[in-house]
């Protein structure tokens, strides 16, 4: 847990205490958007994409069966729309504790039918420090 000393501060509203700033746990998760990728990576996420798509539909047949509905289980044949493909870095106290390629799609076709708890696991650790001081940079070049 960090701790602030609290300050006063006087403005055109009048004296506020800002109080302690207490961050309970010592966590920050980072996305980073993707903007390209190479073709063994690319192979990957298609691998990922076909596991999420047969995923999907058996969890979407179970729910029909259980509530008795009709939604659409299977895939159109085109290619399906990326919503969203970024990298995901998490530190807990200081250190790296975890990398994730985040992906989520949608049917080309049918909107509603999309998946968006895809994930590949990496190994950034040799790269801790780097992604660190980039976190540092990014965070004080937004906000200070």
């Amino acid at each position: 847990m960090m701790k602030c000393k609290a300050n006063t501060e006087t403005t055109n509203i009048g004296d506020l205490e800002l109080g302690n700033l207490i961050f309970d746990d010592d966590y920050l998760e980072i996305s980073i958007d993707i903007c390209s990728i190479s073709d063994d990576l690319r192979k990957k996420v298609e691998k990922v994409i076909e596991s999420g798509k047969g995923k999907y539909s058996e969890k979407m047949k179970a729910f029909n069966k259980k509530h008795n509905t009709q939604w659409n289980t299977n895939w159109s044949s085109k290619p399906v729309v990326m919503d969203f493909l970024y990298l995901s870095v998490i530190l807990k106290g200081g250190e790296l504790k975890d990398c994730s390629i985040e992906i989520g799609f949608s049917d080309a076709i049918d909107r509603d039918m999309n998946q968006w708890n895809c994930s590949i696991a990496v190994d950034l650790s040799k790269y801790a420090n780097e992604l660190k001081k980039m976190v540092i940079k990014a965070l004080i070049d937004k906000f200070f």
